[in-house]
């Protein structure tokens, strides 16, 4: 598998509003749309197309989050799917693996935050397996986790 994220431009940002995950998990995830919008009017998003080689099959979207409670700077993983046409094929966990290395290359943080459904089971196993920790914190009815880089 080779595993690449390349920021959403001109070329591709249509082909990333076309990506969706399966019908029961829409719920537990924004469309991608919804996503680059959020990101051209709210500082600090990064969202990225995940690729196979040439083949669009997953987006992420880094958020870094200077209005929260603690008054610190927190990076996040807000946005995380992987189009239903490639679920179940070891995508997920690969393109994990390469968002974890990115940050880890292109930010200087110690902590990453993400959250999630509670139903999504799925996502949390996925998460729990690359070191991510409940933080017993809810936003906005998602359960938060965080990872120690």
């Amino acid at each position: 598998m080779g595993i690449l994220l390349k920021e959403v431009d001109a070329q591709n940002w249509y082909d990333c509003v076309e990506l969706k995950v399966a019908k029961h998990q829409r719920e537990f995830v924004a469309t991608n749309a919804f996503s680059l919008a959020q990101s051209k009017y709210e500082s600090g998003c990064f969202p990225m197309c995940i690729y196979n080689d040439e083949t669009m099959v997953g987006f992420v979207m880094f958020v870094i989050d200077n209005e929260n409670e603690s008054g610190q700077e927190e990076f996040w993983i807000c946005r995380f799917m992987i189009d239903e046409n490639f679920q179940g094929k070891g995508y997920g966990k690969a393109s994990m693996a390469k968002i974890i290395e990115y940050i880890k290359s292109n930010f200087n943080h110690k902590k990453v935050y993400l959250s999630e459904v509670s139903e999504n089971r799925r996502a949390k196993n996925l998460y729990r397996s690359f070191g991510f920790e409940f933080t017993g914190e809810i936003r906005e009815e998602e359960e938060v986790m965080v990872l120690m880089l």
